[in-house]
């Protein structure tokens, strides 16, 4: 009689812990959960991240940011989405309130208090004009509705296409491309309005 030679059994391998578990037990107080959470999903984080910023720098601070959301926001997340999908959202903030303020400081010239003539060729020819055209851009454009001003912040000053600003904001890209053309036209009457103010 042939006897059968029996193999060892093996130990079944251990499972990764899915992201909804790593979510709970996080939220339950163990952190490294999210130190798992984080080095799983970084890698597509950043990416979606590099989008928004202009070099490294700037990648590294909206991925900072968008994780300190994350840490905060945790117990706010439902397992209906997708984890990933809802960590992108968080980066698609960042990335957008990190842009909104970038175009703000380019926008504020007048808070550059190192520029000089030497430094800006516009400022060597007629420094006080050049800055009394500024000052009146910049009182223009805080007169203009928010959802205007950031359409037109976003889109003509910060460079993203109007699809990114529309899904962003949560509205159709026709919604993002009349906000732009109102805030243009209202620019234009206030500035047409003071120039013709300051001939009288």
């Amino acid at each position: 009689m042939r006897k059968t030679i029996r193999r060892p059994t093996q130990p079944a391998p251990e499972t990764e812990p899915s992201d909804a578990q790593l979510v709970a037990t996080y939220v339950a107080g163990d952190h490294t959960a999210f130190t798992t959470i984080v080095t799983r999903h970084e890698r597509h984080m950043k990416w979606a991240a590099r989008k928004y910023g202009r070099n490294e720098d700037d990648v590294h601070d909206i991925l900072q940011d968008a994780l300190l959301k994350a840490s905060r926001n945790m117990h706010l997340y439902r397992a209906e989405a997708a984890l990933s999908t809802w960590l992108h959202k968080l980066v698609l903030n960042s990335g957008f309130d990190w842009a909104r303020h970038r175009s703000r400081r380019e926008l504020a010239i007048l808070d550059d208090t190192h520029t000089t003539p030497a430094e800006d060729p516009r400022l060597a020819v007629d420094p006080l004009s050049y800055l009394d055209v500024a000052l009146t851009i910049r009182q223009a454009m805080d007169q203009l509705h928010t959802d205007q001003r950031n359409a037109l912040l976003l889109v003509d000053l910060g460079g993203y296409c109007i699809d990114d600003v529309a899904h962003y904001e949560g509205v159709k890209p026709g919604t993002i491309k009349s906000r732009r053309a109102r805030a243009k036209a209202q620019l234009r009457t206030l500035l047409q309005a003071d120039f013709f103010a300051g001939t009288e």
